[in-house]
């Protein structure tokens, strides 16, 4: 991924701050991408019949009103604005199949003057099982002006899908520092097959023997895995963790004061889904950073192509 061509934010436009659409206008601005602007209205139905037309019209003026100041407010970035109805998932994601949008950006800390934890919601899930597009999950407060970013990756996984998935994240994770003028750390948390039967089933050396032998793999296919990438990783820290990733990464988050989380999501709904996990969907509130979601590009070309069915 070389540089964003075009980039959505969602908003609340009656919000008293805007952190997704401060991130979304600084990476349109060095990309020099257009930026799309919208909230999504999506009174319960109750409401609605509640409401006079005349006061839904009303409603629906007032936001426009507020987008539109938002957008005038953008300095050096080209901004366009709209109000989507619907459930807000469904209409971001049927916006980016029909605009072709290679970048979601939301926040799901809507207004950073509440107070308390800002978690992520069910429309974030839905976006990072569903959005065709990575999604990026922006956090409370002003951007940093040097980021710490991570790219959390799996270097020894054997699944072509992954290992296409793994490349996906790193691309994106140089691209979001580069633009951010960031540092970035490329993290591989691992762990020893079979360790506890292992341990219960040989000898002290043995065992220091299996681990060893386990570590030296690792940083071989972290090592072939930079390799790859040539001079394009230059001044990228690397870091081996022993452990599960869904352990490792918030501890690593926490410890290293890291800003912003890149890694993958199958995407994987329904059965699926319940059957084999979502990483993402486990770590979400572990995560006390922005988090973006990227998908395998088979995954993204299909989820674009029942979008716009």
């Amino acid at each position: 991924m070389n540089t964003f061509t075009s980039i959505l934010v969602d908003v609340d436009a009656t919000a008293t701050a805007q952190p997704a659409l401060e991130r979304a206008a600084e990476i349109a601005r060095k990309c020099g991408a257009p930026l799309r602007v919208v909230d999504v209205m999506s009174a319960p139905a109750e409401a609605r019949r509640a409401l006079r037309e005349d006061l839904e019209d009303e409603l629906m003026a007032r936001r426009r009103e507020k987008l539109a100041r938002l957008a005038y407010g953008l300095r050096d970035v080209v901004a366009e604005t709209d109000i989507l109805s619907g459930t807000p998932a469904d209409a971001l994601i049927e916006d980016v199949a029909r605009f072709g949008h290679d970048l979601l950006v939301r926040s799901h800390a809507r207004d950073i003057a509440a107070r308390g934890p800002n978690p992520f919601g069910p429309v974030d899930v839905q976006l990072f099982r569903r959005c065709p597009c990575p999604v990026w999950a922006v956090g409370p407060g002003s951007p940093p002006a040097h980021p710490r970013i991570v790219g959390a990756i799996d270097a020894s996984t054997d699944d072509p899908v992954k290992q296409g998935l793994n490349r996906r994240i790193i691309e994106l994770a140089l691209l979001l520092a580069r633009l951010q003028d960031g540092s970035l750390i490329l993290l591989h948390a691992w762990q020893p097959f079979a360790e506890r039967k292992v341990a219960s089933h040989t000898s002290d050396h043995e065992y220091s023997a299996y681990l060893d032998s386990t570590r030296d793999r690792v940083k071989q296919d972290l090592a072939a895995l930079a390799q790859s990438f040539g001079h394009r990783v230059a001044g990228t820290q690397f870091e081996l963790r022993r452990g599960s990733i869904e352990h490792v990464l918030p501890e690593f988050v926490v410890a290293e004061g890291i800003d912003l989380v890149v890694m993958g999501t199958m995407g994987r709904t329904g059965i699926a889904r319940h059957l084999r996990g979502n990483t993402v969907e486990r770590l979400l509130d572990r995560l006390p950073c922005s988090l973006v979601a990227v998908k395998p590009a088979t995954a993204a070309t299909s989820m674009r192509a029942d979008a716009s069915a």
